[in-house]
């Protein structure tokens, strides 16, 4: 582990140095995230200006809500999007051996490699966001609803890194699978809202199929104080379930894949 975390650490730095080298990116990612949180505060505003809750949700947990969005949002853009869009660009061109043969868990290599540090800034501004919902909440934040609100969090993204490996390891066998992680995004558009105003058979393709709801909506309402202890350790086996079960399918793939230098 203690490897592997310095691995991390390597990372990071060789990435960040990368980023600094382009700052112009650095300042229109800013822009360009400072520009949706607006949009959707402005829309949160407008929403609520007709309401006073929606679906049982108030104006603050609602924030808190779209903050959780953005702090998933800036996670996928930091780090499971560059990295998976680079396996398949790897599996097309043939070069993925360079990262197969080298001697450490090919999975963490292929799955942590690159971090956008500058698409993180989504991730700080959401937390931002958070705060100030959990300050304007009339009961506030006990202990309890702050656990269940990070353990709840971890878990989604654990259940949305096993999901988006899985679509990835189709590359082994369907090497353009673009237009699958766009239905992806498609939907994970609907997370910025809470689960309980969509229809019910959208409900279970955002929860079941394409785990939206698992990563934005779950552990807002644990800040909110609506998951109950029996529902964490649920969610904890769903997150390991999905952890094992996609590393099963990433060796899987591994081991029938050929490359152009094979």
């Amino acid at each position: 582990m203690r490897d592997y975390l310095r691995l991390l650490g390597v990372f990071f730095r060789i990435s960040f140095q990368d980023d600094a080298a382009y700052r112009g990116e650095f300042w229109m990612r800013l822009l360009a995230t400072l520009y949706a949180l607006a949009a959707a505060v402005v829309g949160l505003w407008i929403l609520f200006s007709n309401t006073d809750a929606i679906a049982g949700w108030n104006i603050y947990e609602v924030l808190i809500l779209i903050g959780t969005f953005h702090v998933v949002g800036g996670v996928i853009r930091a780090v499971f999007a560059p990295n998976f869009q680079r396996i398949t660009e790897e599996v097309r061109e043939g070069t993925l051996d360079f990262v197969l043969t080298k001697p450490a868990n090919s999975q963490f290599l292929a799955s942590f490699r690159r971090i956008a540090a500058a698409a993180g800034l989504e991730s700080v501004m959401g937390l931002l966001i958070i705060g100030y919902g959990i300050s304007q909440l009339p009961e506030g934040s006990s202990l309890y609803t702050a656990f269940a609100f990070a353990f709840a969090l971890s878990c989604g993204l654990a259940v949305l890194y096993s999901f988006w490996l899985v679509l990835i390891t189709f590359v082994f066998w369907f090497v353009r699978i673009e237009n699958v992680t766009q239905i992806f995004w498609a939907l994970f558009d609907a997370g910025r809202y809470p689960l309980d105003i969509y229809p019910g058979w959208l409900r279970i393709v955002v929860t079941f199929i394409v785990p939206v709801a698992a990563i934005t909506t779950f552990p807002a309402q644990g800040l909110a104080g609506r998951l109950s202890p029996g529902s964490l350790v649920v969610y904890a086996l769903l997150a390991a379930l999905s952890l094992y079960a996609s590393s099963r399918f990433w060796q899987y793939g591994v081991r029938h894949y050929t490359s152009a230098s094979s």
